[in-house]
């Protein structure tokens, strides 16, 4: 039997409304509570190179478990697009997901083009409901402090042109080499961490959360739990990424909804983002005293430490865990 979008009944799913858009998601009632909500991440790998095996989203509405968000890679660098991205972000709105798109930054390249690269793609997509993540992943050869500080101005250009706060999609090993976390501005974390991959054609259970949190990072918000899933709706490719968001459905909603009120303080100097991690609660002016940004310089190397690490005591206070989720059932 194939569901469609058609068939989810709003009056049993829990649905947010914002701006025409509804997000038709499983009530927390209807859900398995030893389970943290699922969600998949999708490029044109997921699609054969002719075009004749694409991503079947009315598979994916049906599927169980419920797939409540999805995220899409939007492009890479200054000049490229995924060639599927409008396609699958325009069945993701149909099926009524929430999206989370992703775009590969390299960390040698100008951010303001890539960034410029990443919103050209993105179009009229509606961005207050619509988080940004960036995807770090690439070192080039480069040095901690090139990396950090490409990635500082790729983030300040989302905050400036989004006004809320996005994520970093990352590991943390690659994170605790690369990234000087007590030098960037608030972020979001979606960390991967997987179990020992099993040979194929076996597919890999999900690991159970949380992820290995990098240094300096003292929560999460979605972990990518495997990334040799089997394939759902997608007979290009036979493994998928899945992952998990720490929160329940009902969180998860109300992150989409709420997010934007995670703003940053703001340096009065240049209306930028400060290091420190420090969040401002909704209705809050900015901090009188902020902890101003600093470029970094080219031959500091200092890794991340925990005496550097960002205050995120202002993180959603629904986060269900900073350690072990024990009714997790990967």
């Amino acid at each position: 039997m194939t569901l469609t979008a058609t068939a989810i009944n709003p009056v049993q799913d829990a649905a947010l409304i914002v701006d025409q858009a509804v997000f038709a998601l499983p009530g927390d009632e209807d859900s398995d509570d030893s389970q943290l909500p699922f969600g998949i991440d999708i490029s044109r790998y997921n699609t054969s190179a002719d075009g004749k095996k694409r991503v079947n989203f009315d598979t994916i509405a049906a599927h169980d478990p419920f797939v409540s968000f999805i995220g899409i890679r939007v492009g890479i660098s200054w000049g490229y697009q995924d060639p599927w991205f409008n396609f699958y972000f325009s069945e993701a709105q149909r099926i009524n997901r929430v999206i989370f798109p992703y775009h590969v930054l390299y960390p040698g390249e100008d951010a303001a083009r890539q960034m410029d690269n990443f919103f050209r793609i993105l179009g009229n997509a509606n961005l207050d409901i619509t988080p940004l993540v960036l995807d770090l992943e690439l070192d080039h050869g480069l040095t901690l402090s090139k990396i950090t500080q490409t990635t500082i101005n790729a983030l300040n250009i989302i905050y400036r042109r989004t006004d809320r706060t996005p994520f970093i999609y990352s590991r943390a090993l690659w994170v605790n080499r690369f990234l000087n976390v007590a030098a960037l501005p608030p972020v979001l974390w979606w960390l991967a961490q997987y179990k020992v991959s099993l040979p194929f054609p076996l597919y890999t259970p999900e690991k159970d959360p949380p992820p290995l949190l990098p240094i300096g990072v003292n929560t999460w918000l979605i972990h990518q739990t495997t990334q040799r899933g089997p394939s759902i709706g997608a007979p290009a490719l036979y493994y998928m990424d899945y992952n998990r968001f720490n929160g329940t459905t009902s969180q998860l909603l109300e992150f989409i909804h709420g997010a934007s009120n995670l703003k940053p303080v703001t340096c009065p100097l240049d209306d930028l983002p400060c290091t420190g991690g420090k969040f401002q609660q909704p209705g809050q002016g900015n901090n009188k005293n902020p902890v101003h940004r600093t470029q970094l310089k080219a031959e500091d190397p200092r890794p991340p430490s925990p005496a550097q690490a960002p205050g995120q005591s202002l993180m959603p206070s629904w986060l269900i865990h900073k350690g072990n989720f024990s009714k997790f059932k990967g």
